[in-house]
């Protein structure tokens, strides 16, 4: 017998009867697609396999089952009949392991019944999510077709019968991508990235637009990165496809996804859709569209500076419609937990204008009044106000968080998906900056990143400008999943090694040598579920 042909689940195998008996190891398994040619598959081999795929028990089954599909040189049609029985085996295990044999029977006998019957098989069981090991077993089917490619190079280019050529195929895999309750989409866009093929398929490219509105973080970058390709390398009738979905991508979609299309098509990202007019505390009808300042960036940093507490009083002590105090500032008060509501930002946006100078903005009231008259630093010194001094001089963080916004300062988080930015400067901002095992930090390497870009402290003793913190907030935003904390990059990437892993490499190794158990996982998926304003 040739034991290089022998399989390794059945290592040192004899024949007792109908039962086959593990006695010996050391001979390796040959891969689908590198073994060397043979001329015709072993007799002994195939005689010991198709006992194996008889045998009572099912591991030997599935051995037998695992090594034909592995080994090209063992494909032979006198076992075709008995893969189709392993179909309807008991054990799902072995009746996935006679799945992943349906791709060799189709692709030696396209046109005959039995590939008829194996591609049919194949299209039930992706067309079947629900059970998702098989989905799963037919997607990697598949996706050995993408690999492989469509066209055999031996034949000079000519067509080949792979999975991928035929069109139920195709239109399962487009079918698949659109819906949203589908679970293989990650498998799937990678099936699609490794194609040209489906590249080229003017409907297989809008359903990878559809996948740009994934609920899944992974999903939506992944696609946007594989449209983006298209887009520029793709055939002209995909690309024509993929420009318009890759635009509307860049009015509509959320940060990570509108960076990536910004800077490879380099487009300006649009400002969004202007809100109605308001009318402020005072009963002046705004339109924010009309005003030099940011709305975003207003909710994110300034309106929280309302409800917070310098000394024993905060501005919304006093400084609401129901406190019977004089003067101009009037601001809605938060709700019992602390935070505003959407429709009440809108309100007090428009209404803090009272106490700002659009002429000359250092002259606001918004600025001098909680600034401490006698202030020893800076040129800036405050105005006399009954609720005491809130700021000690210019330089505080909350008084240039404030100036900032009236000088001009801008945010691209909307407000529905911002996250406490107080929790963040104490708990989430001190990650990046802590050395990982390897002695670097997050903000050695991502300083030069787009998506997650962070700025390095300014001082030597590792203090950072607000300015820097704001923009670290602003890109943490970006690698956070709002509806599943845990599949963010931000928590993912620093415990994935360099190496992909479950379709995620992290170029910095595993920072979090803990992992899930570390404080700074627990710091982020807490911040990820701390909302800066609260559900309508």
């Amino acid at each position: 017998m040739n034991k290089s042909w022998f399989p390794r689940a059945l290592w040192g195998v004899v024949i007792v009867g109908p039962l086959l008996l593990c006695a010996h190891a050391g001979w390796a398994v040959p891969q689908r697609g590198i073994t060397e040619p043979v001329q015709g598959a072993d007799r002994e081999v195939i005689r010991l396999i198709a006992a194996s795929l008889a045998s009572p028990q099912a591991d030997v089954r599935q051995a037998a089952l695992e090594w034909l599909a592995r080994d090209a040189g063992a494909d032979d049609e006198r076992l075709i009949p008995a893969v189709f029985h392993l179909l309807r085996d008991k054990k799902a295990g072995v009746r996935n392991q006679a799945l992943a044999n349906l791709g060799w029977i189709y692709e030696r006998h396209p046109s005959k019944r039995s590939g008829r019957r194996a591609l049919l098989a194949i299209e039930k069981a992706l067309a079947n999510p629900a059970d998702h090991a098989a989905a799963l077993v037919a997607v990697d089917l598949v996706r050995g077709s993408a690999e492989r490619g469509e066209y055999d190079e031996n034949k000079g280019g000519a067509p080949r019968e792979r999975l991928l050529s035929n069109p139920g195929i195709q239109k399962l895999v487009a079918s698949l991508l659109t819906s949203r309750e589908s679970s293989l989409r990650p498998e799937l866009l990678q099936v699609v990235e490794s194609s040209g093929l489906l590249q080229s398929l003017p409907a297989v490219v809008e359903a990878v637009g559809e996948a740009l509105r994934d609920d899944d973080l992974t999903v939506r970058s992944n696609a946007t990165d594989l449209l983006i390709a298209i887009g520029l390398k793709g055939t002209p009738a995909a690309r024509a496809k993929a420009h318009p979905l890759l635009v509307a991508a860049l009015q509509e979609g959320d940060p990570n996804v509108q960076l990536r299309i910004s800077r490879a098509l380099q487009l300006p990202i649009p400002p969004r859709k202007a809100a109605p007019p308001v009318l402020s505390l005072s009963g002046e009808k705004v339109s924010a569209s009309d005003l030099p300042f940011d709305f975003n960036f207003f909710t994110a940093f300034v309106q929280p500076l309302f409800a917070k507490k310098y000394g024993s009083e905060a501005c919304v002590d006093c400084h609401t419609p129901q406190a019977n105090t004089t003067g101009k500032f009037r601001v809605l008060a938060p709700r019992a937990d602390g935070h505003f509501a959407l429709e009440e930002s809108r309100v007090n946006f428009v209404s803090v204008l009272a106490v700002v100078d659009r002429e000359n903005v250092e002259k606001s009231k918004l600025l001098l009044k909680p600034l401490d008259p006698r202030a020893s630093e800076g040129k800036l010194h405050g105005e006399t106000h009954d609720g005491g001094v809130s700021w000690s001089n210019q330089f505080e963080p909350d008084f240039r968080l404030v100036d900032g916004w009236l000088i001009g300062a801008k945010l691209e988080i909307p407000p529905q998906s911002q996250l406490d930015f107080a929790y963040f400067v104490e708990h989430v901002e001190p990650i990046f900056s802590t050395p990982g095992p390897d002695g670097f930090a997050c903000i050695n390497c991502h300083s030069t990143h787009a998506i997650l870009h962070l700025e390095s402290p300014e001082t030597r003793e590792g203090s950072f400008s607000i300015e820097q913190i704001a923009n670290n907030y602003q890109s943490a935003h970006r690698v956070i999943d709002e509806a599943a904390p845990g599949n963010s990059f931000i928590v993912r990437k620093p415990t994935s090694p360099r190496e992909g892993a479950d379709g995620l490499a992290h170029a910095g190794g595993i920072r979090w040598t803990d992992k899930k158990e570390s404080w700074q996982y627990r710091s982020l998926i807490t911040w990820i579920g701390k909302r800066n304003l609260d559900a309508q």
